[in-house]
């Protein structure tokens, strides 16, 4: 069992020289939750290779520090086959999320994470940086690129996955939309010059 340690942010915006380590085209959807459980299902594509995977996620802890969270949530994860995959989403309990991570190298062996949403989702842009311990998330001072802490209450991808369009909009300024825009053209070029 793995213990996920994760920051969430948003992109103020992109550095000169950003490097892309790997694009993934993800797919996802949640078929179970209760109160300490979620699991989730995903169809991850990284050009040509295309995986499908099952997550059990239990209740970690949100330490509160400093105006900003960390969440801790333990995971086990196991590839299924296809046949598993288009099986178990019939039985969603939750909108599917589409959405384009790109993978970026950052200091002290650290990677981000940028995730484009689509659909009902669409502009919407965040960046996640995995972490090896809690005493690394807590000290982590993020790159100027990096904007305001998202936390885990309201963009989380659960929260993200019960809601409609409405709802997601009302969570979001309409300077955040605007300068999301503008980024994911930058990112989009970007990928085209990658891959």
């Amino acid at each position: 069992m793995n213990k996920e340690i994760e920051r969430k942010y948003a992109i103020r915006y992109l550095p000169d020289g950003i490097t892309i380590e790997k694009i993934q085209n993800i797919e996802q959807a949640f078929i179970y939750r209760d109160e300490n459980t979620i699991i989730r299902i995903r169809k991850i594509e990284v050009k040509p290779k295309v995986e499908y995977v099952y997550t059990v996620k239990t209740k970690g802890d949100i330490e509160y520090n400093n105006q900003y969270q960390v969440g801790k949530k333990y995971e086990i994860e196991s590839n299924i086959t296809k046949e598993m995959y288009e099986e178990l989403v019939t039985r969603k309990i939750s909108n599917k999320i589409t959405k384009t991570r790109i993978v970026v190298p950052i200091q002290n062996n650290l990677k981000v994470e940028i995730d484009i949403y689509y659909d009902y989702l669409q502009g919407l842009l965040t960046a996640e940086v995995e972490f090896p311990n809690e005493e690394q998330a807590n000290q982590f001072e993020k790159p100027d690129w990096l904007g305001e802490e998202l936390g885990y209450k309201e963009l989380s991808n659960r929260k993200l996955a019960e809601m409609n369009q409405k709802q997601f909009r009302q969570k979001v300024s309409e300077e955040f939309m605007t300068n999301n825009e503008k980024i994911i053209k930058e990112l989009n070029q970007l990928m085209k010059k990658s891959y």
